[in-house]
């Protein structure tokens, strides 16, 4: 499950050394474990999530800002209130799979995206929900 979960959230991020258009963020999960996080100032919360999964090793992440709101995976990084140095709380989330004798599906709660694989007659197609 790992390694499938791991193969969903590959995506182009950046981590560690911190360039000229770069932001850099402290994500932090309730353990009290944190990581400094640097993606472009000109990505999304999305890129962000990308670069905190892999470096908190936690495939499936939900960010939070200080005063409880959840971040929007599309919003910019470029026009919101994030400023270099602060700080954002990482949620893990637990998956949940599901399966027949010809599908399987995986989802989180509190996610928004339900992915699925197998024959698509017998529950292998999550195109409509």
């Amino acid at each position: 499950l790992r390694h499938l979960c791991s193969r969903a959230m590959k995506r182009k991020a950046t981590s560690g050394q911190v360039a000229d258009n770069s932001i850099e963020l402290q994500v932090c999960l309730p353990s009290g474990r944190r990581e400094a996080i640097s993606v472009s100032q000109f990505g999304t919360v999305a890129d962000l999530k990308v670069a905190a999964q892999l470096s908190l090793e936690q495939p499936f992440l939900r960010l939070v800002t200080a005063d409880g709101r959840l971040l929007d995976p599309t919003e910019s990084l470029q026009f919101s209130e994030f400023q270099d140095g602060g700080s954002l709380t990482a949620i893990a989330q637990q998956p949940k799979i599901a399966s027949t004798w010809n599908a399987f599906a995986l989802w989180c709660d509190g996610g928004n995206r339900i992915v699925t694989w197998g024959d698509t007659q017998r529950g292998g197609d999550s195109s409509r929900v």
